[in-house]
């Protein structure tokens, strides 16, 4: 009898702790993201530098910082990564590896993105360890590199496998993975959304989107360019 209450006891813990971590996070059009406690997604601030938010006034209404209080004050308390950072009005806000957490005023379901890659400048905190994200140029929105570098496919492609070598790839140099994350192989690698990672022939790693490896364009001198799209009718941004 005693035996039997004390696994009741740990079953109820153990599917708490569960409910409490699926909470934190949900899955979106471009993969698993973290979310505030209405299931809100959580965005980053590029003009942000570690532990500090430069969001105030009429930002932080149109980017309500994910504050750690009343009932969010232990949100992440238990997830690695996470820590709390002191706003300017002497308020707690949760921050994911040192950058503050928001959200954004037109998300009103859980899951939605529509505040990814506004100005190039506010990328969705992912749960994976996928570097890609969204640029809105306020025209349309496509996915870039890290650093805000425009990324295409190539038709001649197959799925998960590059074709693109030699001259090719010096006009369109692969996305290639960073070498951090590579270093100890990528079987531990957690990608959601779609992404993936492919060996190249010359053993290097590249993205890869839905099967397509993707790629930069020479011509792209700086973050939002998009003049390869459409080189010969068989390189094509990847909208969303």
């Amino acid at each position: 009898m005693k035996n039997r209450l004390i696994m009741m006891v740990m079953t109820t813990v153990l599917g708490s702790a569960s409910a409490w971590a699926s909470q934190t996070s949900t899955t979106t059009a471009m993969g698993d993201v973290y979310t505030d406690y209405s299931g809100k997604t959580l965005y980053t601030f590029a003009k942000d530098s570690e532990g500090k938010s430069v969001c105030e006034g009429d930002c932080a209404v149109k980017w309500p910082p994910f504050l750690a209080s009343g009932d969010s004050s232990d949100y992440f308390a238990n997830t690695p990564g996470f820590s709390k950072i002191k706003r300017n009005d002497g308020s707690q806000q949760w921050a994911k590896d040192g950058m503050p957490l928001y959200r954004w005023f037109k998300d009103e379901n859980k899951g939605d993105i529509t505040g990814a890659g506004v100005k190039g400048a506010w990328p969705v905190a992912r749960v994976d360890d996928v570097t890609l994200k969204l640029y809105n140029n306020g025209q349309s929105r496509f996915l870039v590199d890290a650093d805000n570098m425009t990324l295409y496919t190539f038709d001649k492609d197959q799925q998960n496998q590059s074709n693109c070598y030699g001259d090719c790839a010096v006009k369109w140099p692969p996305a290639y993975v960073d070498a951090n994350l590579t270093k100890d192989g990528i079987n531990n690698i957690k990608l959601s959304g779609g992404f993936d990672i492919i060996k190249r022939n010359d053993g290097t790693y590249q993205w890869s989107y839905q099967g397509q490896p993707l790629y930069h364009w020479f011509k792209d001198q700086a973050p939002g360019e998009t003049s390869g799209d459409g080189v010969k009718n068989v390189w094509h941004l990847v909208s969303k």
